[in-house]
């Protein structure tokens, strides 16, 4: 066992005091990058995702610091992201071969979990949803960063209705000469929501991304993948062979307009995908909730409404505790 390989061996214990402040409380998920872990950050009293990198076996020294190398270039570009849609990045550090990233820590059920309580989801959720998700990947494909890794469980939904995109941890990010990518990790993303590029292992690029959004939209859409299989083999056949059934043909209300977008987020080639993901924000922006009344806002809202309310009370306060202020004082 190698030095690094100890290190991250130490770091899955519960109670492990990681870079001298921040003590693991509970497994979070794991994934092709590493280990997400509940922390707490002891110098400034709050909880933080921390996530613990995976050194596979077997790597020789150099290969070792190469990929530490990668790990801090790739995480200070994550961290230069400012978008309300992504978490904070707070925190990177090397203790004894074990290389973390501390992070903002998301509240809140993932769309996962939302389509597989609700699904299909109501068109105003889901313009509210997508948008959410459409201006995120703008503002990282605006910074030559594509997330390969778009799925509905990296996507959060707060208790206020903010989306957030989680998990850049196989992030492709363009070399500082635009002319190849680099990536740390090997898993290139999620079956489910990879697109046919990303089987072939082609170079990526912003439209891998919008062929995963529209792999979203279709499940809140019709609560259905856009394809299924018990065998990856076949799964990824389907994926680069067969056409989608139009999500009209499982739920007939759905815009044509909408409709239409979807199909086309979804062609197997990729020039035929919308250019860039300020475009699919635009077309989606047609079906977003109206703006509600100042009053309505101050009343508690129920779960199913969460998605809707950064559209229809943008900036308003939260209504729960709006609602304690109005308590009588004793």
């Amino acid at each position: 066992m190698t030095h690094g390989q100890s290190g991250v061996a130490r770091a899955m214990d519960i109670g492990s005091l990681v870079g001298g402040r921040y003590r693991v409380k509970s497994l979070i998920g794991r994934g092709g990058m590493g280990v997400v872990w509940l922390a707490h950050d002891a110098h400034l009293g709050r909880d933080v995702a921390l996530k613990t990198l995976t050194v596979p076996p077997g790597l020789t020294e150099r290969e070792l610091e190469r990929d530490a190398t990668r790990f801090r270039r790739e995480a200070q570009a994550v961290a230069r992201l400012d978008h309300a849609g992504i978490a904070t990045v707070y925190d990177l550090g090397d203790e004894d071969g074990v290389r973390f990233l501390a992070m903002q820590y998301v509240t809140g059920p993932s769309l996962d979990e939302r389509i597989a309580e609700a699904a299909p989801l109501p068109i105003e959720e889901i313009a509210s949803i997508g948008v959410q998700i459409a201006s995120v990947l703008a503002s990282v494909h605006a910074r030559d960063i594509v997330h390969r890794d778009l799925k509905a469980d990296n996507v959060i939904i707060r208790t206020d209705g903010v989306v957030k995109v989680l998990d850049f941890g196989v992030a492709a990010f363009l070399a500082p000469d635009v002319t190849k990518l680099t990536a740390t990790g090997e898993r290139p993303g999620t079956l489910e929501c990879m697109a046919p590029e990303q089987l072939l292992a082609e170079p990526v690029d912003a439209r891998t991304d919008l062929y995963a959004l529209g792999c979203l939209l279709y499940a809140m859409l019709t609560g259905e993948p856009v394809f299924q299989h018990d065998s990856d083999v076949l799964l990824s056949q389907m994926i680069l062979d067969r056409t989608p059934a139009p999500p009209r043909r499982l739920r007939p209300d759905v815009p044509t307009e909408l409709e239409e977008l979807v199909m086309q987020l979804l062609t197997k080639d990729r020039a035929d995908r919308p250019a860039h993901a300020v475009e699919v924000w635009r077309r989606l922006a047609t079906w977003l909730p109206p703006r509600g009344t100042p009053d309505e806002a101050l009343v508690p809202w129920g779960d199913d409404e969460a998605p809707l309310r950064p559209f229809t009370h943008p900036m308003a306060p939260d209504a729960r505790p709006v609602r304690t202020w109005f308590r009588p004082r004793p």
